[in-house]
């Protein structure tokens, strides 16, 4: 379970999208991604400008799932999430699962016992053995969580994704990991650029 957090416009849809897509090119690994805000259409059409085409039939799909909160009562929304995400797997066996976003899950949702409910999704995701990407939003400016108090402590893993100034009219686009369970890995700030359909992750120039 890794919580990919950061503000608007650090292309965390852009970043999860292209993990699943080399995946399903590359290594023929089948990905779902659920949207819980934007229309398939929009984020197919988005993903498309970006490169990212001819994926493999069944290797690839985006699950439309906004819509469900105009039809389904809020009582039973979770359970209607679940049985779409368990038929998805029965139905293309897909390892790799985005989740976007966080924010409109809890919203839709609405957790009386954000901390116990949670738990018990992550738990439940866990069973089904899938490496799961959440996207959360991010406030500009201070912040205290990631992806809030109960979600920070319940990941695996967390990404964190910000926009920085550097001299006095660049902005550059940088990524950290701030934990990965059973990884051992750098928790400096790296910048990342797109370009040519992927992603590139180099050494971050210092500040001035």
């Amino acid at each position: 379970m890794v919580l990919l957090a950061g503000t608007a416009g650090t292309m965390k849809s852009s970043l999860t999208y292209c993990m699943l897509y080399k995946n399903a090119v590359k290594e023929g690994i089948p990905g779902l991604y659920i949207s819980l805000e934007q229309s398939k259409a929009s984020l197919v059409r988005q993903m498309r400008n970006l490169g990212f085409t001819d994926v493999p039939p069944g290797k690839l799909e985006v699950l439309d799932l906004g819509q469900l909160r105009l039809r389904t009562e809020a009582t039973n929304w979770i359970d209607t999430f679940r049985y779409a995400v368990e038929e998805s797997k029965r139905r293309m066996d897909y390892e790799l699962l985005v989740i976007d976003s966080l924010g409109a899950l809890n919203m839709i949702a609405r957790f009386r016992e954000p901390r116990d409910e949670i738990f018990r999704l992550f738990e439940w995701l866990k069973s089904l053995e899938l490496t799961v990407f959440i996207i959360a939003e991010m406030p500009v400016g201070n912040f205290s969580y990631y992806g809030g108090e109960e979600v920070d402590f319940l990941a695996d893993g967390i990404m964190h994704l910000k926009m920085v100034e550097v001299g006095e009219t660049d902005i550059q686009r940088r990524l950290r990991c701030v934990k990965m369970r059973e990884t051992e890995h750098s928790t400096s700030y790296y910048s990342f650029y797109f370009k040519d359909k992927t992603f590139y992750v180099t050494r971050a120039i210092s500040d001035f």
